[in-house]
C-alpha cells in the first residue's frame, strides 16, 4: 500500500524545488546587487510550492492513495523545515512566527497527493500504445 520510492520521490522534488527557488533568488540578489530584504515572501511561496509539487510527485507515482503518500511527504517535509528555522533563526521563538506556515505544508503536501494520482496518464499510454516504426 505504501511505496517507499514514491515517497522518496516526493522529498526530493520538495527540497530540490525550494532550493532552486532559494538559488534563483540569490543569484539574482548576486547579479544585480538588489536589496534582499523583500525576500521572505518569495521564500515562503517556494517553501509551500515545493510542499505542493512533493505531494503531487509522490502521489502519481504511487498511484493510489496520494493522500497518504502527501500526507508522508508533508510531514517529513514540515519537520526538516522547522528543524531549519529552528537552527537557522537562533532557537524555538523563530517558530512561533510562522505558526500558519506548518499547517498550511502538511495541507498542501495531502493535496498534491490527491492532485497527483488524478493527473491524466497520457505519457504512459502513448508510450505503451506507440505504433511500430516501419
Amino acid at each position: 500500500m505504501f511505496k517507499f520510492s514514491a515517497f522518496w520521490g516526493g522529498i526530493i522534488w520538495a527540497f530540490t524545488s525550494t532550493a532552486f527557488i532559494c538559488a534563483a533568488l540569490v543569484l539574482w540578489a548576486f547579479i544585480t546587487g538588489g536589496e534582499v530584504y523583500h525576500f521572505s515572501g518569495i521564500c515562503t511561496a517556494g517553501i509551500l510550492l515545493g510542499a505542493f509539487l512533493g505531494g503531487a510527485v509522490s502521489g502519481r507515482v504511487a498511484g493510489s492513495p496520494g493522500w497518504l503518500h502527501g500526507a508522508a511527504v508533508g510531514i517529513v517535509y514540515c519537520l526538516a523545515i522547522i528543524a531549519f528555522f529552528t537552527a537557522w533563526g537562533g532557537g524555538f521563538s523563530a517558530l512561533t512566527a510562522r505558526v500558519l506556515l506548518y499547517p498550511a505544508l502538511f495541507v498542501l503536501a495531502v493535496t498534491g497527493g490527491i492532485v497527483g494520482v488524478n493527473l491524466p496518464a497520457a505519457g504512459r499510454i502513448r508510450e505503451k500504445y506507440r505504433p511500430p516504426l516501419r
